[in-house]
C-alpha cells in the first residue's frame, strides 16, 4: 500500500521541479508579449597572465627564494612582467625586429643585430619558444645577474633605456 503511494508522490514531485533552466537567453515581456533576449557569456579577462602578475613570486614550489627584484636591478617588477608579456607575444609571433630591439649586444655568440637576425630560427627553435612560452610571471628567477627565463635560456637586466636580453644561453 505505501508502495502505491510514494511512487505517484515521487513522479508529481519531478513534474512540479521549478528550478530555473541555464540558458543561453533571457526573456523580457514586453507589451504583454515575451521576447527572448540573447545572454552573452562573460568576458574573458584582459589580461590571461593577470593572476601570475598579481601572485606572490618570493618563494617558489620547490621551497627555493629568488633574489630580491631590487637585487637583480628592477625597481618596477610589475613593468617587467607587463614587458614579458609583449615579449612572449613577439615570440609567439616570430616579430624578429621587436625581439632584437630589445638585446644588449654582443651577445657571446650574437656580436650584432644582423647576425641575430640570420640565426633567429635557430636561436628560437621549438625548445626555446616552449620554454618563454611556459615561463610563469610569478616564477623568475633572479640573483644579481638579472631576471631569467626557463633555466638560464635567456637572461634579462633592466636599463635607462628599457629591459634588454643580456643573454641567450642556447
Amino acid at each position: 500500500m505505501t508502495y502505491r503511494l510514494l511512487i505517484p508522490a515521487l513522479l508529481l514531485a519531478a513534474a512540479c521541479n521549478t528550478a530555473p533552466e541555464k540558458k543561453s537567453e533571457d526573456s523580457t515581456i514586453v507589451d504583454g508579449a515575451q521576447t527572448l533576449v540573447p545572454v552573452a557569456p562573460p568576458p574573458p579577462p584582459a589580461n590571461p597572465y593577470e593572476a601570475e602578475m598579481a601572485a606572490q613570486d618570493t618563494l617558489f614550489e620547490d621551497g627555493s627564494t629568488p633574489g630580491s627584484w631590487a637585487d637583480a636591478g628592477f625597481n618596477q617588477p610589475a613593468d617587467f612582467k607587463r614587458f614579458l608579456v609583449s615579449f612572449k607575444n613577439w615570440v609567439k609571433a616570430d616579430q624578429v625586429d621587436s625581439i632584437t630591439a630589445h638585446i644588449r649586444f654582443p651577445l657571446k655568440k650574437y656580436k650584432t643585430a644582423d647576425a641575430f637576425r640570420q640565426q633567429y630560427n635557430k636561436i628560437f627553435d621549438a625548445s626555446l619558444k616552449a620554454v618563454v612560452d611556459t615561463q610563469r610571471l610569478d616564477r623568475i628567477f633572479r640573483n644579481y645577474q638579472g631576471a631569467m627565463l626557463g633555466n638560464g635560456e635567456i637572461w634579462f637586466s633592466a636599463f635607462p633605456e628599457g629591459y634588454q636580453i643580456i643573454a641567450i644561453n642556447k
